[in-house]
């Protein structure tokens, strides 16, 4: 996968096609090694910031309304226990009610790329066209899981404006964790405008035609 990352009064003056921001991304290492990966405290760390992050940016609403996450998703025992205690608890925290949660690796498995890397793609597509793709390996979802705030998708789901804010959680072995923010493109040209006045935005949008 490739993505081009941007300052953005540079992606304005070429006319590059803005297809989100990433405000954040935080990575905690507590350096505890298991055979299995688990999040341990560094992933409840990340998720609550990146969380924190959009909250401060886009405020309160944004987070309760308008965000999704893309799981780390390995589905495995553990992981779908522990991953989804991580979700559910910081859902709490935030006062998030059903959380829209897909994982990418239920279409494509671990690929040899970064896993991350496949969630951001999927993530940019559904910030553009408000489509959650659903997790169509399984008819239903283990008994086992914490979702009492969480909206695990099992089919494709319209989420139409209320996709501007992607999370993308992952969870890696030794005790490295790392979550993502991603906003959508257009609550991105909302903040460029504010940033760089309507003026400047306009003539993005001209130089932008031609690209």
């Amino acid at each position: 996968q490739y993505f081009v990352l941007m300052e953005d009064r540079l992606a304005i003056e070429l006319g590059a096609d803005i297809h989100g921001s990433v405000p954040e991304v935080f990575v905690n290492a507590d350096g505890f090694k298991k055979s299995i990966s688990a999040p341990g405290p560094g992933n409840y760390i990340t998720l609550a910031k990146a969380v924190a992050c959009i909250k401060n940016i886009l405020g309160e609403s944004a987070v309760q309304n308008k965000s999704f996450v893309q799981a780390h998703g390995s589905s495995t025992p553990q992981n779908r226990v522990t991953e989804s205690r991580v979700l559910d608890l910081l859902a709490s925290t935030f006062g998030i009610e059903k959380w829209p949660v897909t994982a990418i690796k239920a279409f494509v498995g671990h690929s040899l790329a970064p896993a991350s890397a496949d969630q951001l793609v999927n993530a940019l597509g559904v910030l553009r066209y408000g489509v959650l793709p659903g997790i169509k390996t399984v008819t239903e979802l283990a008994d086992d899981l914490f979702d009492r705030r969480l909206n695990i998708a099992l089919q494709d789901t319209n989420l139409g404006d209320n996709a501007e804010v992607a999370f993308l959680n992952s969870k890696g072995f030794g005790g490295n964790n790392a979550t993502g923010a991603v906003i959508g493109p257009y609550r991105t040209l909302q903040l460029l405008e504010a940033r760089h006045g309507r003026k400047t935005i306009e003539e993005w949008k001209r130089r932008v035609e031609n690209t």
